[in-house]
């Protein structure tokens, strides 16, 4: 976390593997300790991400970013995309919560799982080729610093 935007990078790196688990889930490959991890990271870690960057790391791009970087179009579909993400997270979960408890991916629940891993790699593309390479040169080393020590104080709670 001394260095935010290599921390968001491998957190987008680990929902990309998420994602990938997802698919294998969705195609029946899978135990139950991995679905559980799984379900924790969708809970807790994924959660705490999509809240880092709406309340650090956004409203700071917005105030760093010149008009020519349209950042503002931008974060208005990623913070878009985060609610989507939301929705469909919950019920993704569920059936994730519904297959360790005994019951089957039915139909739907696999397409729900394999469409939510295929947006969660089509908005981290998105993150990672447009928004953090602004990120890079806007932000000022004073607010990497301001950022790095608001992450910290997120996770002490």
């Amino acid at each position: 976390m001394d260095e935010p935007l290599k921390f968001l990078f491998a957190e987008h790196q680990r929902q990309r593997q998420a994602s990938f688990i997802l698919d294998a889930i969705a195609g029946g490959a899978f135990d139950d300790d991995g679905v559980r991890n799984l379900v924790k990271f969708l809970d807790q870690d994924f959660v705490d991400h999509v809240a880092d960057e709406e309340i650090i790391f956004f409203p700071l791009l917005k105030k760093q970013c010149q008009p020519e970087d349209k950042i503002e179009d931008l974060l208005s579909r990623l913070a878009d995309e985060h609610r989507e993400d939301e929705l469909v997270g919950d019920h993704v979960v569920d059936s994730l919560r519904n297959l360790l408890s005994g019951r089957q991916l039915t139909a739907s629940d696999k397409k729900r799982l394999t469409i939510f891993a295929k947006h969660i790699r089509q908005h981290l593309a998105i993150e990672n080729a447009i928004l953090l390479p602004i990120a890079r040169v806007r932000i000022d080393t004073d607010s990497l610093m301001f950022v790095s020590e608001m992450l910290k104080e997120r996770r002490a709670r």
